[in-house]
């Protein structure tokens, strides 16, 4: 535990005890940067709404963008009383949850437009596609607004690594993750053994340490009890499987240590919010959205409505927006506003922000994403590799990974892959290539990874998504570097007079993330109840 002193009077606070008086002192917008000063953000500790204090009394509340934070404000505030109205600019509701289905338009801001084609009812999340159980906050809106959920397989044993960028044996080879995997433990333990058994680690712990070492390594059942040296086993698989009568089978054999290691792929362990079961909405990710838009009112939605100016007085906030189907502009008038548009965004509207606030909104930096799935007509990967979810990873630089679906198992009608996901200077390059020469890459890696069988089950029907180049969101999330958000992140939680900030760049710890952007309308949601109640 780490202890907090006060050296006057010989206090000693745990970090739980200091968030706690934090909260009661000055709610949890307080509490969260204390959390994030401390590096204790990791898994969500909010689990429903805040309770909101102040009656409204019919304060009206204008919120700027209909969105996952959008629409998650609108429904908590309305039940306190709150006349609230979400001005969307584009033509629905859910912002970047969504899913590509048959009729979904993809169009790029001065690029092509996509129609999808997808057969069978399948789909392709290019918004949200995971939720980590450690969510809380997206955990209690499915099953407070009856969202199915069912378990995404994060992690497979039989998915793949593929390299081109190393020299060695496993150039331009596919490699089993779960064998490389099995191997590079099973020759570090082997490797350990033999120094605790040459007296290697004496000056380092203790004999009943080592003793229990070897006794752990034992136990592992990678290593000969006897000799603790690594070789072929159970866990890491057989060769010829073991069948009936005296087929007894073949463990496979282990590569080569040296070989190993040239491969880079799979290295680094995944976060805990990453493991190997996750959920997804049945149907796909964008379930969540139309149930959140379900739960509002239709009228409460100004949708095709651009927001071109802020101004706020003292009484109140004024919006101009346009229709973007009409031209015909409009203003309306809010006792206050709460803004979940992406900053990239906010900072395009003419406004009377605050010199420090507009630097506090530009300083985060957004983040090009990508992503890419094709229609294949045969589950070839489960049927023929045992493949059931799970990524696929290479070093081919644009690629990222594939993703294998985890709905509709041993099905007999192929399925939708994410053939490539990517963030950064790789999806900007490769967003810039045509439609077809996206598909024609996606194509390429998929054969390396399952030679003979990409091509030949593709269905001809794929989408791509480059949120850098959607006008409404540019880009898939923003990022503050640490001393950036220590500088600024508290401007925009203050926000100014009668407008206030949401959206997932306020959980700096989970851009991108469903649960990221609901806790962030929380958040502001409890610090404007605190400014009223303080009128």
């Amino acid at each position: 535990m780490t202890n907090i002193k006060n050296q006057n009077i010989g206090l000693q606070l745990s970090k739980r005890d200091l968030l706690k008086y934090i909260g009661m002192v000055g709610g949890s917008a307080a509490m969260y940067t204390t959390m994030q000063a401390l590096n204790v953000v990791h898994a969500s500790t909010m689990t429903e709404p805040p309770k909101i204090t102040v009656a409204a009394n019919v304060k009206k509340l204008i919120i700027l963008g209909g969105g996952i934070t959008g629409m998650v404000t609108a429904i908590e505030m309305s039940k306190k009383g709150y006349e609230c109205q979400i001005i969307e600019a584009r033509p629905n509701a859910g912002g970047r949850c969504q899913t590509s289905r048959k009729g979904s338009i993809i169009q790029d801001e001065g690029g092509e437009k996509q129609v999808c084609n997808f057969t069978d009812g399948q789909y392709l999340n290019h918004g949200p596609w995971r939720i980590p159980v450690e969510h809380h906050s997206t955990l209690y809106y499915c099953r407070t607004l009856g969202v199915a959920l069912e378990p995404l397989l994060n992690k497979s044993s039989k998915t793949y690594y593929y390299s081109e960028n190393i020299e060695g044996d496993f150039k331009n080879k596919r490699i089993g993750q779960h064998e490389l995997e099995i191997d590079r433990q099973g020759n570090i333990a082997e490797l350990l053994a033999k120094c605790a058994m040459d007296g290697s680690l004496d000056d380092k712990v203790d004999q009943e340490t080592v003793e229990l070492i070897l006794e752990y390594l034992r136990g592992t059942g990678l290593l000969s009890r006897k000799e603790l040296d690594y070789r072929g086993n159970k866990a890491r698989g057989y060769s010829n499987y073991p069948g009936p009568g005296t087929n007894f089978g073949k463990y496979s054999e282990p590569f080569d240590l040296k070989e190993l290691l040239k491969i880079k792929l799979g290295t680094i362990y995944e976060t805990s919010d990453h493991p190997a079961i996750m959920f997804q909405a049945v149907g796909g990710m964008d379930r969540v959205a139309h149930a959140m838009f379900k739960a509002l009112p239709e009228n409460m939605f100004k949708f095709n409505s651009e927001v071109t100016d802020i101004a706020q007085d003292d009484d109140g906030v004024n919006i101009t927006y346009k229709n973007t189907e009409t031209g015909v502009v409009t203003n309306t008038r809010a006792d206050y506003c709460i803004s979940a548009l992406p900053f990239p965004i906010v900072t395009t509207i003419n406004t009377d922000f605050s010199d420090d606030l507009i630097n506090a909104l530009k300083a985060p930096s957004a983040a090009p994403a990508f992503k890419l799935g094709l229609q294949l007509d045969r589950r070839f990967w489960e049927q023929d590799e045992m493949i059931f979810g799970g990524t696929s990873l290479t070093d081919i630089p644009g690629h990222g990974f594939t993703s294998y679906p985890s709905s509709d198992l041993h099905s007999d009608k192929g399925g939708v892959l994410l053939s490539s996901y990517v963030w950064g200077a790789q999806a900007t390059k490769l967003s810039n290539l045509s439609i077809a020469e996206r598909n024609e890459f996606a194509l390429s890696i998929g054969e390396k990874l399952h030679p003979g069988k990409f091509r030949k089950h593709y269905s001809g029907n794929a989408m791509s998504m480059a949120w850098h180049k959607q006008k409404y969101s540019l880009g898939g999330w923003s990022e503050w570097t640490a001393r950036k958000r220590r500088r600024y992140l508290q401007t925009v939680l203050d926000g100014d007079r009668r407008i206030m900030f949401a959206g997932d760049i306020l959980y700096s710890e989970a851009p991108a993330w469903m649960g990221g952007a609901i806790e962030s309308a929380w958040l502001t949601m409890e610090s404007l109840d605190k400014r009223i109640s303080q009128l």
